[in-house]
């Protein structure tokens, strides 16, 4: 199939014909949507459809990228000769190349749905209207600070001077609502949300329910003692933590001696329950797709398995830096047509134990349920592992959720959090926070609180 993605790649190519050296040219043409409510009116209303192209050339091992929105047969012109003259006065790197084809792409129905373009901006609204209306049904609420609606739909086009050429398209949507819960002087916050490909597959009012209950069951926390807990991440906690662990896998952090898992393929980092995917193939899957941010196609692979480090994250460039027979693991991904790729994760997916949150927690004891963390990007490091960030939940008393608990915080590090892994629940949810993460509730056992 066609589209003005795939006409503006192979448009950008055709007037490359004279330029030396390798050549690709990535193609993008998006439509996305992002309404933000308050107190029943729209606060923000942000539509736009980005397109544009980039180009890379790779000339006597030297790279030149270039970008543009202008499609015009100028505007390409214009920027292929960019990339061209940039890629002249670029510094030498021997294993610097554009990958080479590897046969059919993998067919990944549904990835794109007609739902997102069909709704009215109208429609929309109400979706976020009605997240925020189910938050403020639940007593002790008494506001919602941010509720809002987002998606957007991308078509993707690669082809390059090697023989590539690849087309993709996906949707996405998802619903949100940060809810304030007072009583009696005390404030309390809480993060509900949900996700799918078009929007007759979201739960607004579930989301905002969500939102409120977790709110409201924090009123009235207060630290608890400090020492060493079993703690129990809620999911979307546990997506952060492994969000610092993808940054960790990347082939050009190991190689760059920037990363905590320097050293570590083929070693134990976890527990030996402990899997964990790169699924650039899952249907559900916010980052799937038949290919990666040059034209490599997408692969599922086993990173931890029986808590054993299996591989790292690879792109073109770091497998040919690694040598040894390494290949790209098809991870090279793209912010959009302004940036060139860079090693990333795909759809991260922990596999999941048995039973519910309830019963997860009813298992572990005595311990503490952590609902929500602070500070990841100031207190996280995928570099030297440390992890020192605030956290907010309950005491785990006699296998049931005691009194809430805040200002505390989690010092521990990337290894021990994956190492300490106990048990995990049944109850898998995608969470589109930290990238594209598919995790359950955790278990992690000896973690130091620091407290009152």
């Amino acid at each position: 199939m066609r589209t003005g993605a795939m006409d503006i790649a192979e448009d950008a190519m055709s007037l490359a014909s004279g330029v030396s050296g390798e050549v690709e040219v990535f193609a993008e043409s998006a439509r996305t949507t992002a309404i933000k409510v308050y107190e029943g009116s729209v606060e923000s209303l942000v539509s736009a459809e980005p397109q544009g192209v980039g180009v890379r050339v790779i000339n006597c091992r030297r790279t030149g990228y270039a970008y543009t929105a202008d499609l015009s047969r100028a505007g390409l012109e214009k920027v292929v000769e960019s990339a061209s003259a940039n890629a002249e006065v670029g510094d030498s790197d021997e294993y610097v190349a554009l990958p080479e084809p590897r046969g059919d792409y993998p067919e990944i129905g549904g990835l794109w749905r007609d739902g997102v373009s069909r709704l009215s901006a109208e429609e929309k609204i109400s979706l976020a209207l009605e997240t925020e209306r189910a938050a403020l049904s639940v007593d002790e609420i008494e506001t919602v600070e941010e509720a809002a609606y987002q998606d957007g739909e991308w078509r993707t086009a690669l082809v390059s001077s090697t023989g590539i050429s690849a087309f993709s398209e996906s949707s996405f949507c998802y619903v949100y609502a940060s809810a304030h819960a007072s009583r009696a002087g005390s404030a309390q916050t809480g993060l509900g949300f949900c996700a799918g490909r078009e929007p007759s597959e979201l739960e607004p009012g579930t989301a905002g329910r969500e939102a409120a209950t977790k709110a409201r069951s924090l009123l009235g926390a207060a630290p608890c003692p400090t020492g060493r807990y079993t703690v129990v991440f809620d999911r979307d906690v546990y997506a952060a933590v492994l969000s610092v662990l993808a940054q960790a896998l990347s082939a050009e952090a190991v190689l760059r001696g920037r990363s905590a898992l320097v050293g570590r393929l083929g070693h134990a980092i976890g527990d030996s329950q402990v899997d964990l995917l790169d699924d650039g193939l899952h249907p559900d899957g916010m980052a799937t797709s038949p290919f990666d941010g040059e034209g490599v196609p997408h692969q599922r692979t086993q990173v931890i398995s029986g808590g054993v480090l299996q591989a790292y994250l690879h792109g073109t460039y770091t497998a040919r830096w690694e040598g040894r027979g390494a290949e790209s693991t098809g991870n090279m991904r793209r912010g959009s047509y302004r940036s060139t790729p860079g090693v990333g994760a795909t759809n991260l997916i922990l596999a999941s134990g048995s039973g519910s949150l309830e019963e997860l927690i009813g298992r572990v004891g005595e311990g503490i349920y952590v609902s929500n963390l602070k500070g990841l990007h100031s207190g996280a490091s995928s570099i030297t592992g440390d992890f020192s960030v605030g956290v907010e939940g309950h005491l785990i008393e006699g296998g049931s959720l005691g009194r809430p608990v805040r200002e505390v915080t989690l010092a521990s590090d990337l290894i021990s959090l994956i190492s300490g892994v106990t048990d995990r629940g049944a109850d898998s949810l995608w969470v589109p926070f930290y990238g594209s993460v598919l995790t359950p509730s955790v278990a992690v056992a000896d973690v130091m609180i620091s407290g009152e």
